[in-house]
């Protein structure tokens, strides 16, 4: 049994106004015909729906029984053409997705991408945050089209790294510190310190955020770590040890447990825009130029 969709559209209408020539307005058909479509459905389920009489037009029990089974089919009919003609939409409207790792997130990102809204209005932009493993990953997973990210990272040579921006590494401490009020410190002033670190990551990143060794030889000491950067500061703000992490992150994650000091003699970090070189996405490209324009490095891409 069949029952076409405009026919269970036409029931309802009809229950709702219990009137053929109002509901026929609504459905901009003729009485007539809208009779002829009840009377078929009739036949077709095998139970009369509505008593009709030249004076009013009542549902009959089966068709009270009916009506909500008759609504929701309706009503998921309706919902599969709103999905289909999204659907229809996304595949016409530019979509990137811009993935930030930790202190990846700056001036420039917001730049980068009110800048290419402006320049393809019809644009969709959606963001995710990252965590420190994930760049090729999601890149090569197709999850997300551009990563803004602090290098130095360990990436296959399919990716492609633009540098965009430089700022300075900080020290990340407890709010109650020894070291929370100073201007700056230098890096040989923490040799005492309790170093907090990423748990699974490779050991020459490790090392380069957290000066492993000191341009003294000397080691720093490790403490707990983390896989994020959020879990990160939870164990500075615990007390458990200190951080070294990209200025921006001391506006990304102010909070009033922690104190960020800028490092003044260690390398700073720098922040890179991260894409398949063989993106299928036209809009990773349109991006990769205009981050470049705004970007004050002017040395390359980094390999």
């Amino acid at each position: 049994m069949d029952v076409p969709i405009h026919v269970i559209r036409y029931f309802c209408v009809l229950a709702e106004e219990l009137h053929f020539g109002r509901a026929a307005e609504r459905l901009s058909i003729t009485p007539p015909s809208l009779s002829q479509q009840i009377s078929r459905l009739e036949q077709q389920l095998g139970v009369k729906l509505f008593d009709r009489s030249p004076r009013k037009v009542e549902l009959t029990g089966y068709g009270r029984d009916l009506l909500p089974l008759a609504r929701r089919v309706q009503d998921d009919h309706d919902q599969l053409l709103a999905w289909a003609q999204s659907v229809r939409r996304d595949q016409h409207t530019p979509l990137l997705r811009v993935g930030v790792v930790a202190a990846g997130a700056g001036a420039l990102t917001t730049a980068a991408i009110a800048a290419t809204m402006q320049a393809i209005p019809a644009a969709r932009i959606e963001m995710r945050r990252l965590g420190f493993f994930d760049v090729a990953s999601e890149l090569e997973a197709g999850r997300v089209d551009v990563v803004f990210a602090p290098s130095p990272m360990v990436l296959p040579p399919r990716i492609r790294v633009e540098p965009l921006w430089r700022e300075p590494r900080v020290l990340v401490v407890p709010a109650d510190h020894a070291l929370a009020g100073r201007e700056s410190v230098t890096i040989a002033e923490t040799n005492d310190e309790v170093f907090v670190a990423v748990a699974r990551g490779v050991p020459e990143v490790v090392n380069w955020w957290i000066v492993d060794p000191r341009p003294d030889g000397t080691r720093p000491r490790r403490g707990p770590t983390a896989d994020s950067v959020d879990g990160l500061f939870e164990l500075v703000a615990a007390g458990a040890g200190v951080n070294i992490a990209g200025q921006s992150a001391s506006r990304q994650y102010r909070r009033d447990e922690l104190a960020f000091v800028p490092i003044s003699d260690i390398e700073p970090a720098t922040i890179v825009l991260c894409s398949l070189s063989d993106s299928p996405n036209p809009m990773v490209r349109t991006f990769r130029e205009t981050a470049q324009e705004l970007s004050p490095l002017v040395d390359g891409t980094l390999h």
